[in-house]
């Protein structure tokens, strides 16, 4: 009976998302480019819901929409001008990755997203 117990309440905590609020650096790699560009994103994390903003720096911030976390992976929109950029991410520990969709007026480009903890 312990071990079941064990069992249950450690599958619990590997289960529990970790919490991405704060400052993360890092860049996006367009698909069908060469080159990246910076990006760095502020999270506040409660629960299941995620707010905040991104840009190319913690300077030039854009709030994003619609932010969910479930589990490790975290989603969002940002919108910019007549598109949107949609972000679909995964978080490791002190590390995000994932993808990033540029929607706009039928068009469709994809970009690899790369992001680290900043330290505070």
């Amino acid at each position: 009976m312990l071990r079941v117990l064990f069992t249950i309440l450690f599958s619990a905590l590997c289960l529990s998302a970790a919490d991405a609020s704060g400052k993360w650096s890092g860049s996006f790699t367009p698909t069908a480019e060469s080159g990246t560009e910076p990006l760095f994103m502020i999270f506040q994390q409660d629960k299941n819901s995620l707010a905040g903003s991104g840009g190319p720096n913690e300077s030039r911030q854009h709030p994003f929409k619609d932010g969910k976390v479930d589990g490790d992976r975290l989603k969002f929109e940002v919108p910019a001008g007549d598109g949107v950029f949609v972000f679909d991410l995964v978080m490791k520990e002190d590390e995000i990755t994932g993808d990033l969709q540029f929607k706009r007026e039928g068009e469709t480009r994809t970009a690899k997203v790369s992001l680290k903890r900043v330290a505070s």
